[in-house]
């Protein structure tokens, strides 16, 4: 039986690949939505089996991904 960190983190790298071919070919904003969530999905399995270094990684790439939607939302991407 798979437990619910490997189906979130199954679902997590899905739509990170999701959002990296929608952030290229198509919308910025939601591109970097759907990797938002994607990320927060991945989380769960990287505490589990203590992953520290992809955890760290990953909240960088948060960090970076927020502060660009921030700047789409707020300053309409100018």
């Amino acid at each position: 039986m798979i437990d619910k960190s490997t189906i979130l983190r199954y679902m997590g790298n899905a739509l990170l690949i999701l959002g990296y071919y929608i952030l290229v070919w198509g919308d910025q904003k939601y591109g970097l939505i759907v990797k938002v969530i994607g990320g927060f999905l991945l989380v769960p399995s990287f505490l589990y089996f203590k992953m520290w270094d992809s955890l760290t990684l990953c909240g960088f790439y948060f960090i970076i991904e927020i502060s660009r939607l921030y700047h789409l939302f707020v300053t309409d991407g100018r």
